[in-house]
């Protein structure tokens, strides 16, 4: 195939020797020429003496594409795939063999117009229409007129040609950087100087069709932008020329790695410094996930420089003065949004009275001391509400309790709120490979949202010690998320650079400067929407964060590992309830897992209705 006109040519050879390759060469030069250059695959009949000495003696300069780099020779190869199609069904309607029909398909692919180019490959060498199929059809609905004069003919003729030329070269030209540009999105450039150590893609030994990369190879030579020469003394052949793309550096593994070694941004700064203290027998520090700060705002305050230590003087001296600024965000107490009132729509329905639960001593004065603390700061009040649910607590991460009311039933006769909530993968996935990541958590963000009167009714709650009603959004309710991600939309939705999940939010960005400027626009949202940010909980600046269950940062996504460890360490389920709780648990990482639906369908067979509950060893 010719590299600017795309005009291809095929020969059927009953063998690929040196010496058949050649024969069919000598036609193609008979016709068109002796060509300048020729390309070709590493073949060994393209490779061998044969060849090599009939190139030298037109000279012609031979170069060889990269194995297992289609790309180098792209045109080429998917003409292959389009030749082998039109044979396959010439083959399959004609009921001929191929060798008949490949002059004729030729033909009819020739005087197809290339999108690279703007012309056909008959057009771009004869200069005008060759009559092929496409033209035998053309010329029955229109008659052609044959030319007046010769000289006109010819002028014109030139003039058509050399027109055509410059087209294709310009839209070649336009399509190729293009592609180009389509490719180096996501391409890794690379420069590798001789003597440096490489993986390299080679052919597997046992199975030349399969390739995997080895090494460490050591690089020859630079030949040019794109190839190299790799040294593969282990090998039949002794050297390669390889493509970049090929090739990846080597990385020299680095074994005992100290704890003390570890670069200050893996370690969870902000738990250390905000006095808890280690288990003091050496281990790692915990996932980061397990350590979240608890403090009052007021407390982490006062130690934000040690909290901040792992920043430069400079960093963190702004981003202080920045907190400083705005500390009305960071109240001991949440304050309350006026941009958002949470309201429940539940109809003509009589009123739910339920009955308190009982709990013991223990977890009783923990939910009095919730209730006075509500009752303190103007989250809840007294109330004489019709309607009553009952409250719980469930166990927090930090062997803590939140107080939840059980709003099952008040929630089964709402009225549904459709507002949709984030995709969590998006939201990851805006991170990228930002180099500097902060996680604003809310302080108690439900609780920063008022309840409309009729809200407060409905959601009043049952302690042993009295009813009580919300005055601000509670945990449980059913259109609560919704209702929270509506008003974090409004507060951070058009912000370049910020992601918002519910309460979580993050900031990230490729420079200090502009990191610096999306944390003041941010901090201005805030309190212009008058919300509270729990301090302990946030991370500033940091290259990783743990953001909705997944260690992110760098461009790179990772399972918590304490979650990781939870799941390896989750005992073997005994009934079909337990095992639907265990496919939850680990579909959470689902991405972490290549055909994760195939792993697990010894375990989703045994939840089908007709089959016995048995655990195998194929399930386990």
């Amino acid at each position: 195939m010719c590299q600017n006109t795309r005009y291809p040519a095929a020969y059927p050879l009953h063998t690929l020797t040196a010496k058949s390759v050649v024969r069919a060469l000598m036609q193609f030069i008979g016709i068109f020429g002796i060509p300048k250059v020729i390309q070709s695959d590493q073949g060994s009949n393209f490779s061998s003496h044969v060849f090599a000495q009939v190139l030298k003696q037109l000279h012609i300069k031979h170069n060889q594409s990269t194995a297992y780099h289609a790309q180098s020779q792209g045109a080429l190869e998917r003409f292959h795939q389009t030749l082998k199609s039109l044979l396959r069904a010439y083959c399959v309607q004609m009921n001929a063999d191929w060798e008949d029909g490949l002059s004729w398909l030729l033909l009819a692919a020739r005087e197809v117009t290339q999108e690279s180019t703007g012309f056909s490959p008959n057009e771009l060498v004869f200069g005008h229409t060759v009559r092929g199929p496409l033209k035998v059809l053309k010329d029955e609905c229109h008659d052609a007129e044959p030319p007046q004069n010769l000289l006109n003919y010819v002028n014109g003729f030139k003039q058509r040609l050399f027109t055509a030329t410059q087209l294709a070269k310009r839209k070649l030209s336009s399509a190729q950087d293009k592609m180009k540009r389509w490719y180096d999105k996501k391409a890794e450039h690379h420069v590798f100087l001789s003597g440096d150590q490489v993986m390299a893609l080679l052919p597997v030994v046992t199975s030349p069709f399969q390739a995997k990369f080895s090494g460490p190879h050591t690089v020859l030579k630079r030949l040019s932008d794109q190839n190299y020469l790799i040294a593969t003394p282990e090998r039949r052949k002794k050297w390669r020329i390889l493509h970049v793309n090929l090739l990846k550096p080597y990385h020299v593994r680095v074994d005992n790695v100290l704890v003390d070694e570890v670069h200050p941004v893996c370690i969870a700064e902000t738990v250390t410094s905000a006095g808890d203290e280690g288990s003091g027998d050496g281990l790692p520090v915990p996932d980061s996930a397990m350590l979240t700060g608890r403090l009052k705002n007021s407390e982490v305050l006062d130690s934000i420089d040690t909290v901040l230590s792992y920043l430069s003087e400079s960093q963190r001296f702004e981003l202080i003065q920045l907190i400083k600024s705005h500390s009305d965000l960071f109240a001991d107490v949440p304050s309350c949004t006026h941009l958002i009132e949470h309201d429940i729509e539940v109809g003509d329905v009589q009123p739910i009275k339920q009955q308190f639960y009982r709990v013991n001593p223990d977890k009783r004065k923990h939910l009095d001391a919730e209730v006075d603390y509500m009752l303190k700061n103007g989250i809840a009040q007294a109330s004489c509400s019709s309607w009553s649910s009952p409250c719980l607590l469930v166990p927090k991460s930090d062997k803590t309790y939140r107080f939840c009311s059980d709003f099952r039933k008040v929630n089964s006769i709402t009225k549904p709120d459709s507002y949709p909530l984030p995709r969590m993968d998006d939201c990851i996935d805006q991170i990228g490979n930002a180099k500097f990541i902060s996680k604003i958590d809310l302080l108690k963000g439900y609780w920063q949202v008022p309840l409309t009167k009729r809200a407060q009714e409905i959601s009043a709650f049952i302690t042993p010690s009295g009813l009580y009603s919300y005055n601000v959004l509670p945990f449980g309710l059913r259109n609560a998320p919704a209702t929270f991600q509506r008003l974090m939309n409004k507060v951070v939705g058009c912000l370049d650079g910020c992601s918002v999940y519910l309460d979580d939010v993050v900031v990230y960005s490729d420079s200090w400067s502009s990191h610096m400027e999306r944390l003041t626009a941010l901090f201005d949202r805030l309190r212009d929407a008058r919300l509270t940010v729990n301090l302990a909980k946030c991370d500033f600046a940091r290259a990783t964060v743990t953001y909705l269950g997944h260690q992110v940062g760098q461009g790179k996504v990772r399972p918590v590992s304490a979650k990781v460890e939870a799941i390896e360490k989750y005992p073997v389920p005994t009934t079909k309830e337990e095992l639907m709780k265990f496919l939850g648990l680990v579909g959470y990482y689902r991405a972490f897992c290549r055909n994760f639906s195939t792993v697990v369908a010894p375990l989703t067979d045994l939840l089908k209705s007709n089959v016995k509950y048995i655990w195998s060893s194929v399930c386990q």
